[in-house]
């Protein structure tokens, strides 16, 4: 027969706490991470909505002869400024968050839209781009017709 040993010793031993708290903390890391690159993502894409927004609304306003003027949009790398007439009329300035900016702009640094067509002259694209992940990016392309788009 076989005698069983009760141990009076009844816990947890000090490498199995040490097991657990080292599989915590690795979960951990990586649920901040990911909430980290979800918040930049989220950034990217508000902010890519906005400056369409911006486009579509100066374009609309040109359309619409409101004030029987032009309406344009002036890009650069940290805000995106729209003004009427010319730069320095009435500009409304859009500061970018701090998590992205624009880069590749291949398109004059103002965009301005033409009475009642909405039409421009300045064509092309650039792209809305995470400081962090410069791969991450949304490219906006502009066409001659005054069509604004994400591609």
């Amino acid at each position: 027969m076989l005698n069983c040993i009760k141990s009076k010793n009844r816990g947890f031993t000090f490498v199995e706490i040490l097991a657990v708290l080292a599989i915590i903390t690795s979960l951990t890391t990586v649920v901040i991470l990911s909430f980290n690159s979800l918040g930049g993502r989220q950034s990217l894409d508000k902010t890519s909505i906005s400056v369409i927004s911006i486009l579509n609304e100066a374009r609309s306003m040109a359309m619409s002869s409101k004030d029987f003027s032009n309406y344009g949009v002036r890009i650069s790398t940290g805000s995106i400024i729209s003004f009427k007439n010319n730069y320095g009329n009435e500009n409304r300035v859009f500061e970018l968050p701090n998590l992205v900016n624009i880069s590749d702009i291949n398109i004059s640094s103002d965009i301005i839209f033409n009475k009642l067509s909405g039409d421009t002259n300045a064509t092309g694209t650039f792209s809305v781009v995470l400081k962090n992940d410069p791969l991450k990016k949304v490219v906006i392309r502009i066409s001659n017709t005054g069509l604004v788009e994400k591609i």
